[in-house]
């Protein structure tokens, strides 16, 4: 493992993306993001994407600098068309008009179809709480991103459908819970793999149905399918996921026979809700500080130091990686590497990967 200082793992990463077709602006906005994930703790979501957004561009089963397509509109709802863009940029402009929609109207619903891989799904739940809005999403994927079992069944049926639901608090703060359906997320499988470590048991099913922790047998052939968490309860919120994003939004639940299956589209239902056109931001804060006292003050079990509210690992996660760095493996590190060599980036060798550390 090698330490990357962020600012300049995200000049580099964003060049990759410039360097193969995209404007400045959507680099960045890569770039940023997936650093920014890094940065947080979710390595499954931050630059080991990267080959893989270059291989779907490649592919051409992305395009370059898209704008959204508003399909229908209102004072509190928009239905809007990726346009297969990259997520990150499309998520962007996305949800900058739908707050300003939820801040002017009170709430604004927001339903989202054939974008790119979005990335981290509590991002865009953060972007909204530090303008005042509560927020809740539901995203899937049409066909392409199949990974996870139901209940009682043995291979692929449905995405990993994640939810995300994020909550303003005090001094600019906020609350995240950001969770897949599924009892692990697919990127954090590809990090053992790349890691050459095994995953805890009851997590994932090899290509015949039986568990395994092994991520090689994940991926061999046939491939395997991970669990939905919590068993019944798990791929039930999967499930109705899966409706509430891909049914309602236009852009189809998870099924392989679907048109835009090609490649790893997402399909996003978003609440976004203004809390001072519901209640005095006073009483909304004051109520919220004597639930995290209750909830904080409980006798610790052994070897717990702190309760933990949702989004409180990522926050420490981000303080202590601004300052010791981004961790990388080796096979991460490698993958990128060949992706700049590919889209054209020269001097790409050991030395120029050494000026990147922190």
């Amino acid at each position: 493992m090698k330490n990357f200082n962020h600012l300049k793992l995200t000049k580099f990463i964003s060049n990759i993306f410039l360097q193969s077709g995209s404007n400045e602006e959507e680099s960045f906005s890569i770039a940023d993001h997936l650093v920014d994930s890094n940065l947080v703790g979710h390595d499954s979501h931050g630059v080991i994407r990267v080959s893989k957004y270059i291989q779907w561009l490649n592919d051409g089963n992305i395009k370059l600098n898209q704008s959204i397509k508003i399909i229908k509109e209102d004072n509190s709802f928009l239905h809007i068309d990726g346009n297969f863009g990259y997520g990150q940029p499309i998520a962007k402009q996305s949800f900058n008009l739908g707050i300003k929609k939820a801040k002017k109207n009170g709430h604004c619903i927001l339903a989202l179809k054939n974008l790119g891989h979005i990335g981290r799904v509590g991002a865009w739940s953060e972007m909204a709480a530090l303008n005042g809005c509560v927020s809740v999403l539901f995203v899937n994927t049409s066909g392409f991103g199949i990974l996870m079992a139901p209940h009682g069944g043995t291979d692929r049926r449905l995405s990993a459908n994640p939810i995300a639901i994020g909550i303003p608090i005090e001094k600019n703060d906020y609350l995240v819970l950001d969770m897949a359906t599924s009892v692990v997320a697919e990127g954090k499988i590809m990090v053992a793999k790349n890691k050459g470590s095994k995953l805890p048991e009851g997590m994932i099913l090899d290509g015949y149905g039986n568990p395994t922790n092994d991520p090689i047998k994940f991926y061999s052939e046939p491939v395997g399918s991970i669990l939905p968490f919590g068993g019944h309860k798990g791929f039930g919120l999967a499930f109705m996921i899966d409706i509430l994003s891909g049914a309602l939004t236009g852009g189809n639940s998870s099924h392989p026979d679907n048109d835009n299956s090609h490649s790893l589209i997402n399909n996003t239902l978003a609440i976004i809700m203004d809390t001072q056109q519901t209640v005095s931001n006073n009483y909304f804060q004051n109520d919220i500080n004597r639930l995290t006292t209750w909830v904080k003050d409980s006798p610790k079990a052994d070897n717990v130091s702190e309760i933990l509210l949702p989004g409180e690992i990522e926050k420490n996660t981000k303080k202590e990686r601004l300052i010791n760095g981004v961790p990388l493996d080796d096979q991460t590190i490698k993958d990128i590497k060949d992706t700049a060599i590919l889209v054209g980036i020269k001097d790409v060798d050991n030395d120029f990967i050494y000026t990147l550390l922190n």
